[in-house]
């Protein structure tokens, strides 16, 4: 029964620590139209052309010293990135400047207007009780917006619809960071 569980938990480990990113064919080539999922981290900047000139991070944050662990409450993620958290405002332009293009991996690939791209996975997030919830079909990323004393602007997407939002802050989200071209 221990056993069971253990596999488990890394099962269920395992699914909310992914990116999306392009596949290998086999023969050393990658095909632009193939995706898998995978648990690489990359500390690299994209510019997407935005009119802010905002460069956005081609991975997702993990937890200092737990790589398995990519969920922040907004508390978290604002004492340890500051200033890299994007704001509500860098969102909506992603939002509203980008192509957001589906991929059935689970996440969006997002095309700037230079047609430079960032993978944006559908990681879930975990309740204010720890517990995770919807990998693979929802993505939930913090921006640094706060909404009151207890609440917080998000970016909530899925395969259909993408929209900021702002719920409790001990909630546990994604993170992705952003800097200015003029820091890079």
């Amino acid at each position: 029964m221990k056993e069971l569980l253990l596999l488990s938990l890394m099962t269920l480990t395992a699914l909310t620590m992914t990116h999306c990113v392009k596949g290998d064919d086999g023969n050393g080539g990658i095909p632009d139209n193939h995706y898998s999922v995978d648990t690489a981290t990359q500390d690299e900047y994209v510019d997407l052309g935005l009119i802010s000139m905002t460069m956005w991070k081609s991975a997702n944050e993990v937890k200092a010293g737990d790589s398995t662990d990519g969920f922040f409450t907004y508390d978290e993620a604002v004492a340890a990135f500051g200033s890299k958290l994007p704001t509500m405002e860098q969102f909506y332009e992603l939002m509203h400047s980008c192509e957001w293009v589906w991929l059935s991996v689970g996440c969006y690939k997002i095309f700037g207007p230079n047609k430079n791209h960032i993978l944006l996975p559908a990681d879930g997030f975990r309740d204010c009780m720890g517990d995770p919830y919807y990998a693979r079909s929802y993505g939930f990323y913090w921006s640094s917006t706060p909404d009151g004393p207890d609440k917080a602007w998000y970016l909530n997407f899925y395969s259909d619809e993408i929209y900021m939002y702002n719920y409790n802050r001990c909630y546990a989200n994604s993170v992705r960071l952003v800097k200015n071209v003029q820091e890079y």
